[in-house]
This record gives C-alpha cells, sequence and structure tokens, in this order.
C-alpha cells in the first residue's frame, strides 16, 4: 500500500509540474499577445498621419505640374543698394515686390525661380553680378525672364511714372501685358515701353523673351509715397503677374491651337 501511495504523490507532482508549465506557457502567450496588441494599436494611431503626409505630397507634387518657369530678378543686393532716399534702399523694394509677384505666379501654377531671394549679391564684380542673373534663364530652362527695379533722377525730382524695358520684339508682349496691369493701379503714369536689349546687360545677356521693369522714381514724391510702402508693392506684384499670367496663358492658346492645326 505504502508504494501506490509513493506513485500516487508522484504522478500528482508530476502532474503539478505540467499544470505549472501550461500556466507559464498561457502567461507568456498572453504577454505576447498584450505587446503584440499595445504595438499594434501604436502604429495604427500613428499610421494614418504618415498616410496622410504621403498622400499630401504626392497632391502637391500633382498639383505642382508648372506650366512656365519666369526668372524673377530683384535687382540690386547686398553691397549694391541701388536707389536710396531716406533709408528706403531699391534693393529691398525690389526684393519684396518680386516675391509679391512669386507668391502670385506660384498660385496660378507658373514656377518662379529667383537670382537672390535675400539681401546678397551675386558676386562683388558687377558685371560678373549681371552675367550671373541673366545665365539664370538658361540654367532654369525658363520661359520668362523678369528684372524689378526702380528709378532715380539727380537732376530733378519732378520726373515720375514706370517704364519697361525689352529685350527684343519677342519680348514685346510681355512687356506690354504688365504695363497694362501696372496701369489699373493708377499709382503712377506709364512712360513707356523701351528698347533695352543692347543697352541693359541683363536683357542683352538673356536666353529668353525678357523684361526690366523700372517701377517708378525714389526721389519722385508721388512714386516715394508707393513704393516705400510694403502694401502697394504686394499689389504692384499681384499686378505685374497678373500680366506675366496673360503672357503665358495667351502663349498656351496660340501652342494648342498650333497643335490642332498640325493634327
Amino acid at each position: 500500500g505504502s508504494e501506490k501511495v509513493v506513485r500516487k504523490k508522484k504522478r500528482i507532482r508530476k502532474d503539478r509540474v505540467i499544470i505549472v508549465c501550461v500556466l507559464a506557457l498561457v502567461i507568456c502567450f498572453g504577454i505576447y499577445k498584450g505587446t503584440s496588441w499595445m504595438i499594434h494599436t501604436i502604429s495604427s494611431l500613428l499610421e494614418p498621419e504618415v498616410q496622410q503626409e504621403v498622400v499630401q505630397e504626392k497632391e502637391e507634387e500633382k498639383v505642382k505640374e508648372y506650366i512656365a518657369t519666369v526668372v524673377l530678378d530683384p535687382g540690386h543686393g547686398d553691397w549694391d543698394p541701388g536707389a536710396n532716399v531716406n533709408d528706403v534702399l531699391e534693393k529691398d523694394i525690389t526684393l519684396t515686390t518680386a516675391k509679391a509677384i512669386g507668391q502670385a505666379l506660384e498660385e496660378a501654377n507658373i514656377k518662379a525661380i529667383y537670382t537672390r531671394e535675400s539681401d546678397v549679391s551675386l558676386s562683388n564684380n558687377k558685371i560678373e553680378d549681371l552675367k550671373k542673373r541673366a545665365a539664370t534663364s538658361a540654367e532654369n530652362n525658363a520661359h520668362y525672364f523678369v528684372s524689378v527695379h526702380v528709378n532715380s533722377f539727380d537732376e530733378s525730382d519732378e520726373v515720375s511714372g514706370f517704364e519697361i524695358y525689352k529685350k527684343n520684339n519677342e519680348s514685346e508682349s510681355l512687356a506690354q501685358n504688365i504695363g497694362k496691369h501696372m496701369e489699373t493701379l493708377n499709382y503712377s503714369k506709364k512712360r513707356g515701353i523701351i528698347d533695352g536689349g543692347k543697352s541693359l546687360q541683363v536683357l542683352r545677356d538673356n536666353t529668353v523673351p525678357s523684361v526690366l521693369i523700372e517701377m517708378g522714381y525714389l526721389n519722385n514724391k508721388n512714386d516715394y509715397s508707393y513704393l516705400s510702402d510694403n502694401e502697394k508693392l504686394q499689389k504692384m506684384g499681384e499686378a505685374i503677374a497678373n500680366g506675366i499670367i496673360d503672357e503665358v496663358q495667351t502663349h498656351l492658346l496660340k501652342d494648342s491651337a498650333q497643335n490642332n492645326t498640325n493634327k
């Protein structure tokens, strides 16, 4: 009878060991599943944001299928302030205006390339600086080049108005469109469109239809009033951009009509 009792006790111990092992496995499996569930839950909370960012990036890429590229050249910069009156500097006026132009162009799916985006120069040598500005067009396969400046006339403060210099006849339409929209602001009078392809290096050295805009005379009281006003420069930039947009759309229509004719 004692042997039976011993065998029974051994069997009970063996059963207990098996039960403990099973319980240990169940607990370990539970911990594993619980950890997996937590990781999955946290990941699922984060994934929508990541997926949303990827979707947004793809949507932005789709939106940014530019219809044209325009180089914007804010005149002067750094060591070269340009015209200046009462601490109002041409280099600051041109940069403010160029950024306003660029913002409006981007909204119209026209890519804006800047020759400078801060108070810098492209070279310490003036001629080299102008060459680099003009070369930006070819480097970026641009369709147009628009340089922004302001005037000053030492001999008199009575001279006022804006002028647009064109590279050549191919640039005439761009100049006309920009001038038309600038006139609607009624800030100052339009002094005309002038040939600048031989006298102005940024136009002469350029490879695309190009214009240089003199937005007004800084030493004239009337012109100074808008050239020193950032809100009005914003509107000036938008007007110039509208002229560029008109030009781009006109050419797109011409190209479309030409393609249809050739079919």
